[in-house]
């Protein structure tokens, strides 16, 4: 797991709006040119996640997050390539079925089965690919 320091935004019902630039990883690793993490970073575009959390926190205080390892890529696989898998799927079945038409409704019918699905898999996975605040630091700056 890795861990990142964000400053706690805004706070709400049940949890709190944190913003942050992750830098850890962006001076250690040769993936650079490839990295979504080294790209944001370098737009200098924070990221802003809601943290669900029962701890009481102020805004402008900073936290330190969990994000469980493989997190981000799991949810996006999910959320992403599942229905796009499903479509291609669908559409390739009803082509081979039965022309241009069964392509269209069976890929128009595997992208909603894939997103539906999609939707059971992160509402199952919810609690494994959310980050957790650690603990709260003293003050910023660090």
């Amino acid at each position: 797991m890795s861990q990142e320091i964000v400053e706690v935004k805004e706070i709400g019902s049940g949890g709190v709006w944190v913003e942050g630039i992750q830098k850890s990883a962006c001076g250690s690793c040769n993936a650079r040119k490839g990295c979504g993490h080294a790209s944001l970073a370098e737009l200098g575009r924070p990221m802003r996640l809601w943290i669900s959390t029962s701890e009481r926190l102020d805004a402008g205080q900073h936290v330190v997050l969990d994000l469980p390892d493989g997190a981000l890529a799991a949810s996006a696989t999910t959320l992403y390539g599942l229905p796009l898998v499903a479509l291609i799927i669908g559409a390739i079945s009803g082509q081979n079925l039965g022309g241009d038409t069964a392509a269209l409704v069976l890929g128009g019918g595997g992208l909603v089965a894939g997103f539906l699905l999609a939707r059971h898999l992160a509402s199952r996975n919810r609690e494994r690919w959310q980050p957790r605040i650690v603990s709260v630091c003293e003050r910023p700056g660090f």
